[in-house]
């Protein structure tokens, strides 16, 4: 997947008023987002067409996760393992 190039380089935060200006200054246009979207979909419609959703199928019932979703979503530093059954 290709990389977003920005037009400028970013600068660190100087202090906390500069904090939300900075997140505007690198926020993505509506037609950047577009094309993100369209890209994205791009390579959905190719796995679709590689059957690569039937292969993950295959998985189901035999992947364990050794982390609950929930906790995956909180905010933490998380390096999470996948188990296969029977190995």
């Amino acid at each position: 997947m290709a990389e977003t190039e920005t037009e400028e380089p970013t600068k660190p935060v100087a202090d906390e008023e500069d904090h939300w200006a900075h997140y505007r200054s690198i926020q993505l246009t509506p037609e950047q987002v577009v094309e993100g979207r369209a890209r994205v979909q791009k390579e959905i419609d190719r796995a679709r067409a590689a059957g690569v959703y039937e292969e993950l199928l295959k998985w189901e019932g035999k992947v364990h996760w050794d982390i609950d979703i929930d906790e995956l979503r909180e905010d933490h530093d998380y390096c999470g393992r996948v188990a296969v059954e029977g190995k």
